[in-house]
């Protein structure tokens, strides 16, 4: 080995003596100072877990005959007549008053766990009847239902859609649901004098949103 070689050899090995040396100074220091001052140690502290927001959604309640419907973004303050059933032909009956809306008696009552169903006309040969802007409701509207017991549920309007009538799907409107659901349901499109039927159906889907006593 040459002399510049030991002499380079030699000088890396004071330069890490002096390495190791300082980093021992510096954690003796360090041991030194929290014996001396124990009140410099930090203190580990658990993060707080956030307590979970719970969030009240009604799952139903009795079952109760409804007697008043207000949808106050129509204008809507209207009464039930007797309960609909089904007609021969297995079709739902319709009210016979153009000016109040009938229930589906077969089917659950509004605010009741399942699928309740409401029905009204559009029209009549004297003009716009119960519900003539049913189309016009928007998600988050209100709709609110009176029942026998003084007790009022509150609806909140999800989603409207409009139907054929020769393609009006049965199951998804009338089929039960695992909560509190409303149908509001009526008759749209083109009126048909031959038939004398419209073309088409309007369904307005909404859920229970909450309820009041008397």
């Amino acid at each position: 080995m040459s002399d510049k070689e030991l002499i380079n050899h030699s000088t890396t090995r004071h330069y890490i003596h002096v390495v190791a040396f300082v980093v021992f100074g510096i954690a003796l220091g360090a041991y030194l100072m929290l014996e001396a001052y124990p009140y410099l140690e930090v203190e580990r502290k658990e993060a707080p877990v956030p307590t979970p927001i719970e969030v009240s959604v009604p799952q139903g309640l009795a079952r109760e005959w409804p007697t008043e419907l207000r949808i106050p973004a129509l204008g809507i303050d209207t009464t039930f007549e007797k309960p609909l059933e089904l007609n021969p032909d297995g079709t739902i009956m319709v009210p016979e008053s153009y000016d109040a809306v009938g229930w589906y008696k077969l089917g659950a009552s509004p605010g009741e766990r399942g699928t309740a169903s409401i029905l009204g006309h559009v029209d009549s040969v004297d003009g716009a009847a119960v519900f003539y802007h049913l189309g016009q409701l928007v998600p988050d509207d209100q709709i609110f239902v009176t029942r026998a017991d003084g007790s009022i549920a509150e609806f909140s309007v999800e989603y409207t859609e409009r139907y054929k009538q020769s393609e009006f799907p049965n199951e998804k409107v009338y089929g039960m649901t695992d909560y509190a659901s409303l149908r509001l349901i009526t008759c749209s499109g083109t009126y048909d004098k031959g038939s004398m039927r419209y073309t088409h159906n309007t369904v307005v889907y909404a859920r229970l949103v909450g309820d009041s006593g008397e």
